[in-house]
């Protein structure tokens, strides 16, 4: 299987591909590619498990017929769906994971507006409409602040890899 790249959904605040920080927007945007992917997953065992209920009756043809062919295409089949099966479930420990430390980054902020615009954008997958009509401002008041948002989420970043590295 090929898990989801370490470059792109890193704990830290650096990206090991380019070696720079991290901006604010692509360490939040994390959390939505990890449900996304988990989401694509999920589809395909959906398929898969579809594909194995089809294989079957003519397992029971060609074990009347004397064939085994049908009998190694379920088995791949019912594998392919067991290992899906793991990665997922190791896909949604590592976005539980997620969840919490960018809720514990976003607990520091100090404006309660720029926590719940980000905490709805990025947690929640709202989109600003949503956004706008929850915190009772217009569309553009919403995307303003998010940026806003943004920009104090990345100095709470910032601090805090100062932080891990002098410690």
């Amino acid at each position: 299987h090929a898990p989801i790249q370490d470059d792109v959904l890193r704990l830290g605040g650096q990206t090991e591909r380019e070696g720079e920080r991290m901006r604010a927007k692509e360490y939040l945007q994390q959390v939505r590619i990890l449900d996304e992917r988990i989401n694509c997953k999920l589809s395909d065992v959906a398929r898969l498990q579809d594909m194995a209920t089809r294989i079957t009756p003519i397992l029971r043809e060609d074990v009347a017929s004397g064939g085994g062919c049908s009998h190694d295409r379920l088995a791949d089949t019912v594998a392919k769906i067991v290992d899906l099966k793991a990665e997922i479930d190791w896909d949604v420990d590592r976005l539980v994971d997620k969840k919490k430390e960018v809720s514990s980054l976003l607990d520091k902020l100090t404006d309660r507006r720029y926590y719940a615009v980000l905490f709805r954008r990025y947690i929640l997958f709202e989109t600003f409409e949503q956004i706008a009509c929850e915190m009772n401002c217009s569309w553009r008041n919403a995307c303003y602040l998010h940026g806003q948002a943004l920009d104090v989420f990345q100095q709470v970043m910032d601090k805090e890899d100062k932080g891990n590295d002098e410690g």
